[in-house]
């Protein structure tokens, strides 16, 4: 697996561009605040897939860019699935950002997701979001939080629909992974899930 870091917008937001073992295929996770950006990172390869791990506009304003110019198809968890409609449920700022915001059409997920030739297992991490997932690519030892977890921190709980509860849940589950598991955080450092206990 081989993964690309956009960092997108005024928020600073990590956009990956994930390869899998298929030459020329890539899936895109979170594309952020910078459409022109996100377009040349995908240009001259078949994007199958994209993913997010949550509906907030810093992680949502590229796809709509993306899935016109690929015809990727978009995917998120249920629980969000009404941010991607609603610029206020999204929290859009139209005084930071790059892009407008338009109405995006998803699919819920599943348990798993196939996306570059990568099985995912979509992990429900509320708590940020109601229906905020981390993708897990198990055999790699590989997991996309978005805003769940960062390096020595979590995501907001205070936006509508967050909560502490659920968000606790969710990093007792994420820090229960191997030590060794490497973490991509919707912003911020990587790191190993083990050096972030």
């Amino acid at each position: 697996m081989k993964i690309e870091t956009l960092v997108c917008g005024a928020l600073e937001e990590n956009a990956y561009i994930v390869t899998g073992p298929e030459e020329g295929v890539c899936a895109v996770i979170d594309p952020g605040d910078d459409e022109a950006a996100l377009l040349r990172a995908v240009e001259g390869r078949k994007a199958d897939k994209i993913l997010l791990t949550h509906g907030h506009y810093d992680h949502i304003l590229g796809a709509g860019a993306l899935m016109e110019k690929t015809g990727a198809p978009l995917y998120v968890g249920a629980g969000d699935m009404a941010m991607l409609g609603d610029e206020k449920l999204c929290l859009y700022d139209p005084g930071v950002s790059r892009a407008r915001f338009s109405p995006l059409t998803a699919t819920a997920y599943g348990d798993t997701v196939e996306a570059a030739g990568i099985v995912f297992r979509v992990c429900p991490t509320p708590g940020h979001t109601p229906g905020g997932v981390c993708l897990y690519a198990e055999d790699e030892k590989v997991i996309f939080t978005g805003d769940t977890l960062f390096m020595g921190g979590y995501g907001r709980t205070d936006f509508p629909g967050g909560s502490f509860a659920q968000i606790r849940s969710s990093l007792r589950f994420l820090l229960s992974l191997p030590g060794e598991t490497a973490f991509y955080p919707g912003h911020g450092q990587c790191g190993a899930i083990g050096a972030n206990r």
